[in-house]
């Protein structure tokens, strides 16, 4: 009697259709690149303030405002501004009755006048920022358009950030020529956006053992006295935080939730003890309580102050792509210039961005 079997340990790891075509572009860059990501959804907090005229008296205005804040989500992309207005006018009417006919009036009216202003919290859209002037507002299709555009390019960005990352764990764990491990291919979890950013912070801050003998450290850019922990746990809030694109998290700087650790006295030793002795250090009287905050006016300032004009918009836009987002980032321990020449800058301009920095501080701004 014949009998047919099956090798299950010669199959491919993983086996065809295991990855959808998207996952396959995104981790092994076979196939076209996808036209669509998944959808981004905004939850929408709204409030309102509604003055109106009083019936019988259109000189007398009376007021209705929300009960409070209340949450909605709408898909990016996938509606307009009428069916945005018609979305949150029954939303409205929902917090607080009568507030919906007052608006749909005004609305098909033009009168009286209303305005629907809007923010979002993306460090890439500061335009939609509630500090942002003229104060952000969606009274037309062409301004919802570009709200609803700003939080897809945050998507993109995002999309892409994993994509290499997962592209780099998988050229990095596939066997050499003749070598054959199916039980160390990668698996569809390798590459979750989490997993794939929190390797990437991995392999930016390494273990150092003046700090911690077996986790790898984040070690504070301007005060090396303290650092952070990389445990599960904390790279598990720092990928998230990346991924939901937090105002002022980058790869070079955690989530303020986050909180550094000092030095023991017995690290501290070994620490000064590998320190070149020196008079001064230009950050040894900084605020060690203060995170370095993003503060992209000051790079576009430092770039102007130290480069060519021919060359500054494609330094920038190179700066920008990696977040450096202040010029003290540049004497950070993890930014080498050897990191800094790989993202395609010249080492003239290397120099000038990392010997700068004391003396632009000392530059009236």
């Amino acid at each position: 009697m014949l009998q047919i079997g099956y090798d299950l340990l010669g199959r491919e790891n993983p086996p065809p259709g295991y990855h959808s075509a998207s996952e396959n572009w995104r981790i092994h860059g076979i196939g076209p690149e996808p036209t669509k990501l998944r959808p981004q959804f905004i939850s929408c907090t709204t409030k309102f303030k509604l003055y109106f005229p009083r019936k019988g008296n259109q000189c007398v205005y009376d007021e209705l405002s929300s009960n409070g804040e209340f949450s909605y989500l709408i898909w990016a992309g996938s509606i307009g501004l009428q069916e945005f207005y018609n979305l949150a006018v029954d939303k409205c009417e929902k917090n607080r009755v009568g507030a919906g006919d007052i608006i749909r009036d005004a609305v098909a009216s033009g009168l009286p006048r209303m305005d629907w202003w809007i923010s979002l919290k993306l460090r890439t859209a500061p335009q939609f920022n509630k500090t942002a002037k003229p104060r952000p507002k969606i009274n037309d299709e062409s301004a919802f358009a570009a709200w609803m555009q700003a939080k897809t390019d945050q998507a993109a960005r995002a999309y892409k950030l994993a994509r290499q990352a997962a592209q780099d764990a998988n050229a990095s764990k596939r066997p050499a020529p003749g070598q054959d491990h199916p039980d160390q291919a990668p698996t569809a979890a390798d590459f979750n956006t989490g997993n794939v950013l929190a390797n990437k912070l991995l392999s930016i801050h390494r273990p150092n053992t003046k700090y911690e003998r077996k986790l790898p450290v984040f070690i504070h850019p301007t005060e090396d006295n303290r650092y952070i922990p990389l445990t599960g746990a904390v790279l598990d809030i720092w990928a998230t935080a990346l991924e939901k694109s937090v105002d002022g998290v980058s790869l070079y700087s955690p989530p303020a939730s986050i909180k550094f650790e000092k030095v023991s006295a017995a690290k501290r030793q070994r620490l000064d003890d590998d320190r070149p002795r020196r008079k001064y250090s230009p950050t040894s009287d900084s605020d060690s309580s203060v995170l370095i905050q993003p503060d992209d006016n000051l790079m576009r300032k430092y770039v102007k102050f130290v480069i060519k004009p021919e060359k500054r918009d494609a330094v920038l836009q190179i700066l920008d792509q990696h977040n450096i987002v202040h010029p003290k980032l540049f004497k950070s321990k993890t930014i080498t210039e050897e990191k800094m020449s790989k993202w395609g800058l010249s080492d003239g301009i290397v120099a000038q961005l990392r010997d700068n920095v004391s003396r632009f501080d000392k530059n009236p701004q």
